[in-house]
């Protein structure tokens, strides 16, 4: 029973978090430290369990158990590098595309690091990686996996406004990616009697013909989404302004307090969610589907979005390692 408190205290704590507000981050940290904490209960239950069984098929078990962990690690930089060839071959080789592949190779370089660690620099340099290597790794996994669960949640409520998040045109054309936020949104208006009206944000980048949501109002149009329900954001080129210039566009103030519902991809709709609630935008975000290859990248991208959004406390963990690092040069 005590060993269950060791979980069940912080997953209450997460839902009453979740409960008042799950559009903060730190929510998505307390849901991978409960996640783990309860991996470990159970590990432990398994543990005491094994000294009722054959002590042969025990140590056979334990060992199996214990062989998980590097087998996860070496099966996970296999895929992240495997998704860096298949992000290349279907999306080209921008800088954005190779992320899975950048991430995987530094595992790769930091395990094969531990067989020189006979050097001292070698050692120690390793040590630091490692450090590193786990906080950034427990950061995105903690994106992830709350990524997923908040976009579970269903919608309680009917929105004023649904808001379109833009992304990428080819030339003046709508690609997949922003055609599958295109069909969830118009899903969405359909749902609720035709009676929200729809949001299109996106400015118009160096490589696109005309403005994206300009593209996206030709898209929904032709779906025969009534012109009267479709407004149009011309002039954002971040998610934040999206936000905030279709806020000024309706006029939102906090006497018309209307409720949102903005409309992303699955990877982006956390960071979303995060925004509106700094904005104080009633509602909430959802995602839409997306190809399971262009996940991993795609997480990683927005793990450094919502890196910087924190920086300055990221920042003093990452110099409180590196300065206990430096220290133990000398002690």
């Amino acid at each position: 029973m005590i060993l269950h408190l060791v979980w069940l205290i912080p997953a209450l704590l997460l839902i009453a978090l979740v409960l008042i507000e799950p559009r903060r981050l730190i929510n998505a940290y307390l849901f991978l430290i409960v996640f783990i904490l309860f991996a470990f209960t159970i590990a432990g239950f398994f543990v005491v369990q094994l000294s009722l069984w054959d002590k042969q098929t025990a140590i056979i078990f334990l060992i199996g158990g214990l062989l998980l962990i590097p087998l996860s690690v070496i099966l996970s930089t296999i895929y992240l590098l495997f998704n860096g060839r298949q992000m290349m071959t279907f999306e080209g080789r921008r800088l954005a595309n190779l992320l899975s592949l950048f991430y995987g190779l530094t595992i790769l370089i930091t395990l094969a690091l531990h067989f020189l660690n006979h050097y001292f620099l070698i050692g120690k340099i390793t040590e630091l990686l490692d450090s590193l290597l786990i906080y950034g790794s427990f950061i995105y996994l903690s994106y992830i996996a709350y990524g997923l669960f908040y976009n579970l949640f269903p919608l309680t409520y009917q929105p004023d406004y649904i808001i379109i998040l833009g992304s990428g045109l080819m030339g003046d054309k709508v690609p997949p990616l922003l055609a599958q936020r295109l069909d969830k949104g118009f899903f969405y208006y359909e749902k609720f009697g035709k009676q929200p009206t729809i949001i299109v944000s996106g400015g118009q980048g160096k490589d696109e013909a005309i403005s994206e949501a300009e593209a996206m109002s030709r898209y929904l149009l032709d779906k025969g989404l009534a012109s009267d329900k479709l407004l149009l954001e011309k002039q954002s080129t971040t998610t934040l302004e999206n936000l905030t210039f279709s806020r000024n566009l309706i006029g939102e103030s906090p006497d018309t307090r209307p409720r949102f519902l903005v409309v992303t991809n699955s990877f982006h709709s956390l960071r979303a969610g995060i925004y509106m609630r700094k904005l104080k935008l009633k509602g909430r975000s959802v995602g839409s589907k997306t190809a399971l290859y262009y996940l991993p990248s795609a997480w990683i991208r927005e793990t450094a979005g919502l890196f910087l959004m924190y920086w300055k406390w990221h920042a003093i963990i990452i110099g409180i390692t590196i300065l206990s690092w430096i220290r133990s040069f000398f002690f």
